[in-house]
């Protein structure tokens, strides 16, 4: 237990969150210490970020509209006994601000990101549980370092030629029931809590002489609320999709498990 207990603080501890990412129902699956499950899950999302000003090239401070992520990821799961689990999550994932909502700031300006590697983990646990009923808390977190292409454009008057490099940490609190339909067919939901902080570093030059901007990052809205099904195929397969929501910002994704 005390082995347990000390690799669950572990991964809380050591693991940051890339945000929007699949949460599933917030009890947990894994009713044993003795079983896990590995899935591969996919999630697109548009955020709504607040950026603070760049005055090197006369910047306020500005709201980047519509950043579309895309995450493909394995999620590794070990159930730790009394209704909790914990999983470690690895993948890819990519960022393309829109550049029609994002004329007026650098985010319009800088492109596609490429494919950059995200981690991040987290911990369920069953609160209550009845028949076809169940009440569970979800906490995780992610990490990932975007890349950006070096771009040449204008904005604010000045010249600029800039590679750009994002970091971008987030974490997410769920609870919520989950309703057994039928044996093999569930739905869950409720709100969640949501944070988001980073930064963003430009390299490059400003009319033509060398530079380097900083501006921080973070989440305008923390309350959101989210709903999904699951569906069982068979004793060991699961099936689930999901939507979430906040304020300025909409996420959709789903999930393929193995339970053994």
């Amino acid at each position: 237990m005390y082995r347990k207990m000390l690799f669950t603080i572990v991964l809380l501890s050591t693991t940051q969150a890339f945000g929007f990412d699949f949460m599933g129902p917030s009890s947990s699956k894994l009713t044993a210490s003795d079983k896990s499950s590995a899935a591969i899950e996919y999630f697109e999302c548009e955020l709504e970020i607040k950026a603070d000003g760049i005055p090197e090239i006369g910047l306020t401070s500005a709201t980047i509209k519509d950043v579309e992520f895309d995450k493909v990821s394995a999620n590794f799961a070990l159930g730790m006994g009394r209704g909790s689990e914990i999983f470690l999550r690895l993948g890819v994932a990519d960022a393309e601000p829109d550049e029609e909502e994002n004329w007026d700031n650098v985010a319009g300006y800088v492109g596609s990101s490429d494919d950059n590697f995200i981690i991040g983990g987290g911990a369920k646990w069953t609160l209550a549980k009845s028949q076809n009923f169940s009440w569970g808390l979800l906490t995780q977190v992610s990490w990932t370092n975007l890349d950006f292409d070096e771009k040449r454009y204008s904005i604010g008057g000045y010249s600029v030629n800039f590679s750009t490099e994002v970091e971008i940490v987030e974490f997410q609190i769920a609870t919520g029931p989950t309703f057994d339909l039928t044996e093999n067919v569930s739905f869950y939901g409720g709100p969640f809590l949501y944070f988001l902080s980073g930064d963003a570093d430009l390299d490059g030059t400003i009319d033509g002489l060398a530079g380097s901007v900083t501006t921080d990052l973070e989440q305008e809205s923390i309350l959101g609320g989210y709903i999904g099904t699951e569906i069982r195929l068979g004793q060991n397969i699961a099936i689930g999709i999901e939507f979430q929501t906040i304020s300025g910002s909409r996420g959709f994704g789903g999930q393929l498990a193995w339970r053994f």
